[in-house]
């Protein structure tokens, strides 16, 4: 495989499986053949934004190369290498490669969002349910206002359809009060949304503008809507490729770590040494490929605690523990519980023009067992909530989640804040599986956002992941800028 030079990227677009990579090239070019057809591509590298040493660069007189380790040769070089092309990975690339210098977003998958992202309710979330000062509430709150522009901006299909949280019990009103009280406080009035976030309406309005639905009273969340998410993902892609960025598929990572340069100043992290970026090793259909990335966002979704274990001595030095670069301490390894969740469509009419949700579990394991709708107008109904082993088992057994017994104990489930809904007219559509950093039966556990020595880890990025996309992007930004 051809060696290019430090000042170049070679572009690798995998839209279908690589045949093989052609040993033809120029100082600054690279041939491709994908699908019979040679493509050509070259970009150079800027160097204004760069956060590492480069081990191919001329060395100065405060650098001694002679004591650098051997280093395989790199094939190609990029300044933000991102891991996972589901729709927050989509959205941090094209955030950073929107910046400029060269942006690589991989995934293992054939195709962007073939996991989690393709599979849940599509909603825009409000922020209602989470503690105030957690990033679940921070960013899906910014997320939301951040969606409706993008989805106005790129004529993504969308609605602001509103939701209802019904209440069923005293208890439950007063949970609905206080939690429009708080939405008063987080969600301030916004050109687009100039009025009240939330209100509370009463059983008697209820029958008025939804005659199917029952309660005592129902939480109005204003902000409420749903989007396209293949649409959103589709624009992103192609938005990361206008922007300059480069997304390969079918591309999984095998290994990462850290590349240090030595220093005779020593004070560079105490040790004499500086972190210069990561090497990252991968393998494609054209075979393996090792990249050299200044900086790693690991948005891998299921998979993320996985690929941060791949990193070698993630503390920032090869003698320390205790790194500090990037003003915060390495993550310490997590785990990830995965949590399938199946969807029920309904074959006969729609009976509501809005989300309905009932208050959810004080855990916030999940929202309970809710009715969305999608963009044609259709019900559906889910998710429930199943821990499980596998991580790749979107399996629907009609003969268990499907069958007749189970129907009818999710039409009970619905059948109190809906009762006219039939478990005749319902069946079991599809399943997702979320990445959850809480284990069965603990208590609420925030999103992962954490940036060390120009590693950015994104773990337990479920709902509302999709809300805060872009907003998760522009924090990672900030992170790294």
């Amino acid at each position: 495989m051809p060696i290019l030079t430090s000042r170049t990227v070679a572009v690798r677009i995998a839209r279908a499986p690589w045949r093989r990579i052609c040993q033809q090239r120029t100082s600054t070019t690279v041939s491709l053949l994908i699908n019979d057809q040679h493509w050509w591509f070259s970009k150079p590298i800027s160097s204004h934004n760069r956060r590492f040493t480069s081990s191919t660069a001329s060395s100065s007189s405060s650098t001694s190369s002679a004591s650098l380790p051997a280093q395989e040769p790199f094939e190609y070089e990029v300044d933000h290498l991102v891991i996972g092309a589901g729709v927050v990975g989509l959205a941090v690339a094209e955030r950073l490669a929107s910046r400029g210098g060269s942006t690589l977003l991989v995934d293992k998958n054939p195709l962007v969002g073939q996991e989690t992202s393709s599979r849940n309710s599509e909603v825009i979330h409000a922020g209602l349910y989470y503690p105030p000062d957690s990033l679940k509430t921070k960013l899906c709150i910014r997320g939301n206002e951040l969606m409706y522009d993008y989805c106005e901006k790129f004529n993504i299909e969308h609605r602001q359809t509103t939701k209802w949280v019904v209440g069923q019990s005293e208890a439950d009103i007063e949970y609905l009060e206080d939690l429009s009280k708080k939405a008063h406080k987080l969600l301030l009035p916004t050109k687009r949304m100039p009025g009240p976030p939330t209100w509370m309406i009463t059983k008697e309005q209820m029958l008025i503008e939804e005659p199917h639905v029952r309660g005592k009273a129902a939480l109005v969340s204003a902000r409420t809507g749903i989007v396209d998410v293949h649409g959103l993902m589709h624009v992103l892609e192609a938005q990361i490729v206008e922007h300059g960025g480069d997304v390969v598929l079918q591309c999984e990572v095998t290994g990462m770590e850290r590349i240090y340069t030595s220093t005779r100043k020593a004070g560079m992290d105490g040790q004499g040494e500086m972190a210069g970026g990561f090497k990252v090793k991968m393998n494609s259909p054209a075979g393996p490929v090792v990249i050299k990335a200044a900086t790693v966002i690991n948005s891998a979704g299921l998979h993320a605690d996985k690929v941060y274990n791949l990193l070698k001595n993630p503390s920032g030095t090869p003698n320390s523990s205790s790194s500090n670069q990037a003003g915060s301490c390495p993550l310490s390894p997590f785990k990830l519980h995965y949590c399938k969740g199946h969807y029920y469509g309904y074959s006969g009419k729609t009976m509501v023009s809005r989300l309905i949700y009932p208050v959810p579990d004080k855990t916030l394991v999940g929202l309970g067992t809710h009715l969305t709708l999608d963009l044609a107008g259709r019900m559906r109904f889910g998710p429930d909530v199943l821990y499980v082993d596998s991580l790749d088992d979107y399996s629907v057994d009609p003969s268990t989640v499907g069958s007749p017994a189970s129907l009818e104990v999710v039409a009970k489930v619905v059948g109190t804040f809906l009762p006219d809904v039939k478990a005749s007219s319902l069946y079991a559509d599809y399943a997702g599986i979320r990445p959850k950093l809480a284990a069965p039966g603990e208590e609420f556990r925030d999103f992962i956002i954490h940036h060390h020595s120009g590693f950015v880890n994104l773990a337990g990025i479920e709902s509302p992941g999709l809300t805060s996309s872009l907003a998760i992007a522009e924090y990672v930004e900030k992170l790294l800028y």
